[in-house]
């Protein structure tokens, strides 16, 4: 068997590269459902369902690429590629009908219900770029139904810098003109007036939700309530940009 190599970047689980396949603990069904119908309809975005190995982890295919690692990619052509493949991603699910029991991860977005099944988790590492574009997405275990807006919201938490200053400096994103790369994720995403009107009330929505559940990583909690902190430190400049 081809030596397993332990890759780096999530913090979630134990992820390891054997050839040219990744091998991981099981995601729910829901996950693998949404990995085989991108299949059939040709999207590129995410990686292939392959199965199982013989030690129950679930395989699949490596995606070619650069993870976000830091000093991550930060342009504002960046910006704009990560609203579109985000959009893409969404699309391509048209038709889609998830299983009975997709078993959704709720620790995200806390319901099973939504527009489209969203990743939820777009931390620079699990974003592949080729040629300084990002071109894949990566670790969907999380992922669950939720608003498309609630997609833009999370994306611009790392992409747009929309969080506290002390969370972006390690990873070199820009703490400059915020707003506008905001709106370059919502102008290539493609949202319309009404959705910028309530990304704001979704995400901070979302966040309040992580710290009144019970099952939140106590762990994180801090790191959320500074999140909030920042958002109503800055909402009226940030709605402006979003008008």
């Amino acid at each position: 068997m081809t030596d397993e190599v332990r890759l780096v970047g999530g913090d979630v689980n134990v992820v390891v590269r054997v050839g040219d396949t990744i091998r991981r603990p099981p995601e729910p069904a829901g996950v693998v459902a949404l990995l085989q119908w991108y299949e059939r309809v040709g999207f590129e975005g995410a990686p292939r369902y392959l199965g199982t190995d013989e030690q129950g982890r679930e395989m699949l295919t490596f995606v070619e690429g650069e993870p976000a690692f830091a000093p991550v990619p930060s342009g504002d052509e960046v910006v704009a590629a990560i609203g579109r493949l985000l959009r893409h991603a969404h699309d391509a699910q048209a038709g889609f009908v998830a299983p009975v029991d997709a078993g959704w991860d709720t620790h995200v977005a806390s319901t099973d219900r939504g527009e489209v099944i969203c990743h939820l988790d777009l931390f620079w590492t699990n974003v592949i770029f080729r040629n300084g574009l990002p071109v894949a997405l990566i670790d969907w275990e999380l992922a669950a139904p939720a608003s498309r807006v609630l997609e833009v919201a999370l994306a611009a938490t790392y992409w747009a810098g929309i969080r506290a200053d002390d969370q972006l400096g390690d990873w070199g994103v820009p703490l400059q003109r915020r707003g506008e790369r905001l709106r370059i994720l919502c102008d290539s995403y493609g949202l319309n007036a009404a959705q910028r009107h309530v990304l704001l009330d979704e995400l901070v929505a979302q966040r309040q939700g992580r710290l009144d559940r019970a099952d939140w990583r106590v762990t994180g909690r801090e790191a959320v309530i500074d999140n909030l902190r920042w958002l109503e430190e800055h909402r009226r400049e940030l709605d402006t940009v979003l008008a």
